[in-house]
């Protein structure tokens, strides 16, 4: 659904019994067409996210994992309603939440250094939410991920043969001596333009198109390389995310941070391959900078 206006018939299906609506476009992300909607009578607002590629069930995923969130503590938009529309396709109506992204607030200079605890504390409160399905990480498993994903670059001929071969090479390496671990409830998508800052300091995670079981440390990927600034804040978030969880910091973070952003790193090739192939020398650098790092 990629339409300039919205059908008010349409919205008064989504929102029976609303006073006057009125819709303005957001910005599109890759999944979804979103609309920010309010209502002149009640002084409520939403987001409705339109989905045709994925679909309805893409959508229920998505709203089950911001549901068993918001269930565990964790400050996310409540889900009102998700399903299929026969004028607007595959919905999804939450909650609007006021405040400004990280990315907003990093442009104003406006990030405070309380910021970072309550960051790692609402990662460590999705972390600590039982998964829908039991899954452990495994040498073997992280190799097959490993594989089957360098496997997929070489097919596509989107890395070259040496390069693909230290990447490998090194990801093995660090698969193997990360050992067996249990999988987490994950977010997988945090980045500036998912973590909201509300009136009053409070943090809240957005978008949960990405949101699975996985390792733990696969969420410290993207704060780490998009959000954080220095070493001392760095810290600040994982303390309280430790703190949170209850457990001493792990001594393998380090390790099981290196492995999951390399693999991340080779993600991006496949992604912008269909989109905007001019990506891909930066994917490139990229993946050579991650190889020179660790």
């Amino acid at each position: 659904m990629t339409t300039a206006t919205l059908d008010r018939t349409a919205l008064d299906r989504i929102l029976p019994g609303s006073g006057t609506l009125s819709a303005r476009p957001l910005p599109h992300g890759r999944f979804n067409t979103c609309w920010h909607v309010a209502d002149a009578v009640s002084a409520h607002a939403y987001l409705l996210k339109l989905n045709d590629r994925e679909g309805e069930a893409h959508l229920q995923q998505m709203a089950a994992a911001m549901r068993s969130a918001r269930a565990g503590g964790v400050a996310v938009p409540e889900v009102l309603r998700v399903g299929s529309d026969p004028g607007l396709g595959p919905f999804l109506l939450q909650e609007w939440l006021d405040g400004r992204t990280f990315a907003e607030a990093r442009q104003d200079h406006a990030i405070e250094a309380d910021l970072w605890p309550r960051l790692g504390h609402q990662i460590a409160l999705l972390h600590s939410i039982r998964p829908p399905r039991s899954l452990v990480a495994t040498p073997a498993s992280r190799a097959r991920q490993l594989s089957d994903l360098i496997d997929a670059l070489i097919r596509h001929r989107l890395i070259p043969a040496a390069l693909a071969e230290a990447a490998h090479r090194h990801g093995l390496l660090l698969a193997e001596q990360l050992g067996d671990l249990a999988c987490v409830n994950t977010h997988q998508d945090i980045h500036p333009d998912n973590i909201l800052i509300r009136p009053g300091g409070t943090i809240a995670l957005l978008d949960f198109d990405h949101a699975n079981t996985a390792e733990y440390a696969s969420d410290f990927v993207k704060p780490d390389r998009w959000c954080l600034s220095s070493a001392d804040d760095r810290q600040r978030m994982l303390d309280a995310y430790w703190q949170q969880r209850g457990e001493p910091a792990d001594p393998l973070f380090e390790r099981r941070l290196a492995f999951h952003r390399l693999v991340i790193t080779l993600s991006y090739f496949l992604y912008w391959h269909g989109r905007d192939p001019t990506q891909l020398p930066g994917c490139t650098a990229a993946l050579r900078t991650e190889l020179e790092r660790t």
